[in-house]
């Protein structure tokens, strides 16, 4: 990723487990990228051992000065409602607020680099390389009408299930915030649609489709 201060991130990431190297590409780590922030899967996520460098704007760590930087999540605590942080521009560790740590995400674009322990128990899915395909803004229209039918049909599933609206997600009670129009979700949760309809589209392109507009059926 090209994120200020991300190297430094990830040889710290690696020294705090123990793995020697200095870049992912020296282990045997499994590693993503993704490009959408999702801070409450967070405790879950390292309780599997797994790291997260995510990119959030330098504003969190210093309120005066601008910029994004990569930064490590040490800790995240849901009962608390707090992350602890690496600061890669001190080296210090200090505690944040999730929901102003989130923001900072949110705000620098949502990118984000996980990796975990090689696991021979679960499907190592192999993507089409899709970061050669652009698509035209002639496309962003459809893009959205996609993610919002895939959010309508998950909020169908879901309402099947008896899942209904609450202002924070409830298993027990099968209620959750997100049973809200398209709209109405916080931009970070439509991410996911945009991202699925994105590859959706791309890798149309990439296997040598057209896509152009006819008459409308609907």
């Amino acid at each position: 990723m090209n994120i200020p201060n991300y190297e430094k991130c990830v040889k710290y990431a690696l020294q705090m487990k123990g793995i020697e190297g200095d870049h992912f590409v020296d282990t045997d780590l499994r590693v993503y990228e993704r490009s959408t922030a999702n801070p409450q899967t967070l405790p879950a996520l390292l309780k599997k051992d797994g790291i997260v460098i995510p990119e959030v704007k330098v504003s969190l760590f210093n309120k005066v000065l601008p910029g994004t930087t990569a930064t490590v999540v040490i800790s995240a605590d849901e009962a608390t409602g707090t992350v602890e942080l690496f600061n890669p521009i001190t080296r210090v560790i200090r505690p944040f607020l999730l929901e102003e740590f989130a923001k900072a995400w949110v705000d620098a674009g949502g990118a984000c680099t996980t990796a975990f322990p090689r696991d021979s128990k679960t499907y190592n899915p192999k993507l089409i390389d899709l970061r050669h395909v652009t698509l035209p803004d002639s496309l962003s229209e459809l893009r959205e009408a996609i993610a919002e039918n895939a959010h309508d049909m998950w909020a169908t599933e879901r309402q099947s299930e008896g899942w209904t609206y609450g202002p924070k997600r409830d298993d027990a009670r099968l209620e959750t915030p997100d049973m809200v129009p398209y709209a109405q979700l916080e931009d970070s949760e439509r991410q996911y649609d945009r991202l699925m309809a994105d590859d959706t589209l791309k890798l149309l392109v990439a296997l040598g489709y057209k896509i152009e507009r006819g008459d409308r059926n609907l």
